[in-house]
């Protein structure tokens, strides 16, 4: 398990001072999204790109720009956040681009990228200044990035991940999502008691055994179940502890939105999560949709074409409201 990497640090943070934010007043509730974009590549070759992302393959400056106006489209239309944190973007000029657009007259001033070596990464944009913006890892895997906020003078944390898929050996993935759970265990438990959010996708949903990145407190307590490196997530906000996370997802109350977050040969998985800390339970109240507002119809997520330029992408984003109580308003 690998610690703070310093060396990204000084690529991560990027600001746009020149921009006006619309709307000078802070809302009462604060709202966090995470949404992977499906290999969101730019229009620069550096040879590790997917195909058919390859400019010898018909990718180009059109296509790529096109793009990124039907993302920033559907920001405005229906995905209009504090933060955005996205999964499968290959570097800082995407996020740079995304935000030379409408978007910054929105307010979104603020955006940073874990770079890394991969062909695609994890970043977010923001209006808010963050106060601190880092990037951890386990050896061998995709980055965790860490961004750090002081909103309506209220420090919250989120963690981003993009787990490891289930491509190949199914025993060998979710070992390496332990991994990564594990590394998540050891972060919240060095920042607790502050407000922690880890999003993202986690590429699995709740298990009952301890057996992957996620396991739902109940035939196991939390204690046991970080104690085998899972992160231990519970149904009720009230029930989160120094070692739980809220999965709002798992509520009856919070069941609306589409059958699920991604489809893949005719099923739905809800891969795409946001965990609500102990601390972040007792001070806001939590609710989430899924939106599936996105795609024509909402019946799934419209997969992103590079040859034809149609679709968004394979998920639909997930977007967490926070709501001060009534008596903090």
């Amino acid at each position: 398990m690998a610690g703070r990497i310093c060396v990204f640090i000084f690529a991560l943070l990027f600001l746009f001072s020149s921009c006006s934010q619309e709307g000078a007043q802070i809302p009462e509730e604060l709202t966090v999204a995470t949404f992977n974009v499906q290999s969101l590549f730019d229009d620069v070759d550096d040879g590790d790109e997917y195909s058919p992302y390859r400019k010898h393959e018909g990718w180009n400056t059109e296509k790529y720009s096109a793009r990124l106006d039907r993302i920033a489209d559907l920001i405005r239309s229906c995905l209009e956040c504090d933060i955005i944190f996205f999964q499968e973007v290959e570097s800082a000029k995407v996020l740079a681009d995304l935000l030379d657009s409408p978007l910054a007259r929105r307010g979104y001033r603020y955006y940073a990228v874990a770079e890394s070596s991969s062909p695609v990464s994890v970043g977010f944009i923001s209006r808010h200044e963050p106060v601190d913006v880092s990037v951890h890892s386990v050896p061998g895997q995709r980055l965790v990035l860490r961004a750090e906020f002081i909103i309506r003078a209220r420090q919250l944390i989120i963690y981003c991940i993009h787990a490891k898929s289930n491509l190949g050996d199914s025993d060998e993935n979710r070992s390496l999502r332990l991994e990564c759970s594990m590394l998540l265990n050891s972060l919240y438990s060095r920042d607790f008691p502050a407000p922690v959010i880890i999003l993202g996708d986690f590429n699995s949903q709740p298990v009952l055994d301890c057996s992957d990145l996620m396991t739902l407190v109940g035939k196991h307590d939390s204690k046991t179940i970080a104690a085998q490196g899972s992160l231990p997530v519970v149904m009720d906000a009230g029930s989160a502890d120094s070692l739980s996370f809220y999965d709002p997802l798992l509520s009856a109350d919070n069941a609306a939105g589409a059958d699920g977050t991604y489809f893949h040969e005719g099923v739905f998985y809800d891969y795409d999560r946001i965990l609500a800390g102990a601390t972040v339970c007792r001070t806001y109240e939590c609710s989430v949709e899924i939106v599936d507002s996105i795609s024509p119809g909402g019946l799934c997520p419209a997969e992103y074409d590079p040859q034809t330029g149609e679709g968004i992408s394979d998920h639909f984003p997930v977007k967490l409201t926070l709501s001060a109580p009534a008596h903090d308003n």
